[in-house]
């Protein structure tokens, strides 16, 4: 998780409950929030710096060399936060893409599969993880129990409102 050495975001784990999760699912998950949490982060940056473009020096004119020089900096900015922002998504894809390596036929209907079906839904990572929609897993506080009970689809579209999508699955 490379992209976390750059920012890494703090969680409270205090409002998070595993309830019947397995370890193992419950761990891939805790990295999952984690990954969601920087994609928000360095997707808020890159658009903070390309509203926010470098002006010239006030006290002495300016050359085309350092114009140019200022932009190509200012566009290195914003790509180096989208790079962040994307292998952030690809790294969260790949931990919803771990989970299934876990699940059997026998686990259908259980914690951990209701688990991964509602991220996989919510987040939608595939084909292209450019369009991931992180910010309905970089969950707050979770309890396990009350999240995962019944349909993982009605999970998802949950997810989805409360971070502010369409419940379009």
């Amino acid at each position: 998780m490379d992209v976390l050495e750059y920012w890494h975001p703090i969680v409270s784990w205090t409002g998070f409950k595993q309830g019947a999760v397995s370890e193992r699912t419950w761990g891939y998950f805790c990295q999952l929030v984690q990954l969601c949490h920087a994609h928000g982060h360095w997707q808020k940056a890159a658009q903070e710096i390309r509203l926010a473009p470098s002006r010239p020096s006030i006290y002495e004119p300016e050359s085309k060399y350092q114009r140019n020089k200022r932009r190509h900096e200012w566009k290195a900015d914003i790509e180096r936060a989208e790079g962040h922002m994307h292998r952030a998504a690809f790294l969260a894809a790949e931990k919803i893409a771990d989970m299934s390596y876990l699940l059997t036929k026998d686990d259908e209907g259980k914690p951990d599969w209701n688990m991964y079906w509602a991220l996989r839904l919510a987040v939608r990572h595939q084909p292209n993880h450019t369009q991931a929609r992180c910010k309905a897993a970089a969950f707050e506080t979770f309890d396990a129990d009350a999240e995962l009970k019944g349909d993982p689809v009605e999970a998802a579209r949950r997810w989805l409102l409360a971070a502010g999508y369409s419940s379009d699955i």
